[in-house]
């Protein structure tokens, strides 16, 4: 397990109240990457929100609280995901 002393995506927001529009760009980014990282492995979280998103002290974002997400089967003949 990873150490994330930045806190929580939320708690990150609220102690600067506004981000940059590049903060705000880095950060979805990272989100966006980890989620298709996740749907790469036919994980779905099921509970993405601010809380369930932290931060290390170098400012990368780490999605954690797996605890509702679904492990799926990708169907071979259509490619697509089904539970």
């Amino acid at each position: 397990m990873d150490l994330c002393g930045g806190g929580d995506l939320l708690s990150y927001i609220r102690r600067r109240k506004k981000l940059s529009e590049d903060c705000a760009r880095h950060i979805f980014k990272q989100c966006v990457k980890g989620v298709q990282e996740c749907h790469r492995n036919l994980v779905v979280h099921r509970d993405i929100k601010l809380e369930n998103m932290l931060l290390d002290e170098e400012g990368t974002l780490k999605i954690c609280d797996f605890g509702v997400s679904k492990m799926c089967e990708q169907s071979v003949e259509t490619n697509l995901i089904t539970d």
